[in-house]
């Protein structure tokens, strides 16, 4: 479990910095925006976003935003398990409910979330295509209408915006409402909010050619258990060497916990 408690304790260093930068007034937002001197890096979709509803392009920005392609394209969808500050913010919270509630109430909460999310998923058979789709189409709305739409129900944002305001004035904005958004729209997708994240659909179509720190099977080894497609949070089978790179979030759970040692890191795999 190694990898677990680094990619935890990374999460939380993201949380955690968010909230101190804002309170010594230095607020940023999951590098939405920062600034570094004269080099401003900034979220890809929130750059694209304020391109398409202002119809000109920020040029300081645009060094930034190139970076943040570059890193995406080096290390793939890495962000969307690592630092994610949603999806830290989530996983926190689950573990921090799960001290007070009983195991039995969280599991089977668990399953009927599952439950209902295969059972609709299964009608409607949404999945990343459909994603990208989304994006797309909001994209263009956007451009019409002129209205960050992204940022409106973007999970990221939201959880963002509230850290910075905890931290600056604490309390909390009434825009936590808007979390419930994406929650009920993960239900209608077969991996839930992951297939139609803006920002993970963005980094996907960015990491289509990404190689490195990829899991590499070793053949010896591996008795075709499934246990890592089972684990796997984006429905991957890297038993199978299928490790689609605009779908792989870069968190390594079927290295640290294949029971057999199948799986090692390839730093570069084509």
């Amino acid at each position: 479990m190694r990898i677990a408690k680094v990619r935890s304790w990374i999460g939380f260093v993201s949380l955690f910095g968010i909230l101190l930068a804002a309170y010594f007034e230095f607020p940023f937002s999951g590098c939405s925006y920062l600034r570094l001197g004269f080099l401003r890096l900034v979220c890809p979709v929130g750059f694209i976003e304020t391109t398409l509803a202002t119809k000109s392009i920020i040029w300081p920005l645009v060094p930034g935003f190139l970076i943040i392609c570059v890193l995406i394209f080096l290390f793939g969808r890495a962000y969307c398990s690592w630092i994610c500050p949603a999806a830290q913010a989530g996983q926190k919270s689950i573990t921090f409910l799960g001290k007070f509630l009983p195991p039995s109430f969280m599991k089977g909460t668990r399953r009927k979330w599952q439950r209902t999310r295969s059972h609709l998923s299964a009608k409607l058979q949404l999945d990343y295509q459909d994603g990208i789709a989304l994006f797309l189409g909001v994209a263009v709305g956007i451009l019409v209408f002129g209205y960050p739409f992204f940022c409106l129900f973007c999970p990221i944002g939201v959880i963002s915006r509230n850290l910075i305001e905890l931290a600056t004035h604490y309390s909390v904005r009434m825009d936590l409402i808007l979390l419930f958004f994406p929650l009920f729209l993960g239900l209608l997708f077969r991996s839930g909010w992951k297939c139609m994240c803006p920002v993970g659909t963005l980094r996907g179509l960015v990491a289509r050619s990404n190689h490195t720190l990829v899991p590499l099977k070793n053949p010896r080894l591996c008795n075709s258990c499934r246990k890592c497609e089972r684990i796997c949070p984006s429905g991957l089978s890297p038993h199978l060497g299928i490790v689609d790179p605009s779908k792989c979030v870069k968190c390594l759970r079927c290295v640290d916990e294949c029971p057999k040692s199948a799986l090692s890191i390839a730093v570069w795999n084509k």
